[in-house]
């Protein structure tokens, strides 16, 4: 296995990470804790939708943390979730993952998680003691799975909302990650999502949800179906194309 990999793949995953730290930590200090903790929650949730952000910034000043608990306090959690739905649906381009009904559900879920614990959602998800359960947690609500649950984990931990360890959140099997594994390659093509895992917990220093941020990042914007070889930063040390200008 090539070090060159293994230490850009690193090096990339690693500034990644810091740079959605510090996108994460300015949202903490204009929203306060509270709020950004609601927004890392559903935006997260909507990554796979492609959303455009206008759509989603729509979103959050119409349907705050504060304001669907005070519905909830008022009619119940149902309407919470007759209230988001409404909400999604009367702005252009707004995708829910999964539709506007289960995207109502995570919501309402979460505004219920936060009402049992005094209003917080801080408060709820810094009530467990290891980052795994917290993932186990956050497979159960509507919509996530075990795709998104991990890098739920992930963002609320670089936004300082819990400071719980993850090196024992497990690797996020999503169709980018997956991809460049196979492709460099450091899984074979048939390999599980645990395969994939058990591959990068050995072969890289680095938790497997900090290098999923790199992985992903290059899977999203350059490993695609229709790969972008030519300006993918990993193209000097990539096997893929090694072996692909062998058979050239």
């Amino acid at each position: 296995m090539s070090q060159s990999l293994v230490y850009e793949l690193t090096r990339i995953a690693v500034a990644k990470t810091d740079e959605w730290r510090l996108e994460l930590l300015d949202m903490v200090g204009r929203l306060g804790r509270e709020e950004a903790a609601f927004q890392i929650c559903w935006r997260t949730y909507q990554w796979p939708t492609g959303t455009p952000k206008d759509a989603l910034d729509e979103f959050a000043e119409k349907a705050s943390l504060e304001r669907l608990l005070a519905v909830a306090r008022r009619h119940g959690v149902k309407d919470v979730v007759n209230s988001v739905i409404g909400i999604a649906k009367t702005i252009p381009k707004f995708n829910p993952h999964g539709g506007f009904a289960t995207f109502g559900e995570f919501i309402g879920e979460l505004v219920e998680a936060a009402e049992a614990n005094g209003g917080s959602l801080v408060n709820y998800f810094n009530k467990f003691t290891s980052s795994k359960a917290l993932e186990d947690e956050f497979k159960k609500l509507p919509g996530i799975g075990p795709i998104l649950a991990p890098g739920l984990v992930r963002e609320l931990r670089l936004a300082d909302i819990i400071r719980l360890d993850i090196g024992d959140v497990s690797l996020s099997p999503s169709d980018p990650v997956m991809r460049v594994l196979r492709r460099t390659p450091l899984i074979p093509e048939d390999a599980s999502p645990e395969d994939a895992e058990d591959v990068v917990r050995k072969t890289f220093k680095a938790p497997p949800m900090v290098l999923d941020a790199g992985v992903w990042h290059i899977g999203f914007h350059y490993c695609r179906e229709k790969s972008e070889c030519d300006i993918c930063p990993i193209t000097h040390v990539c096997p893929k194309l090694d072996c692909e200008n062998k058979k050239t």
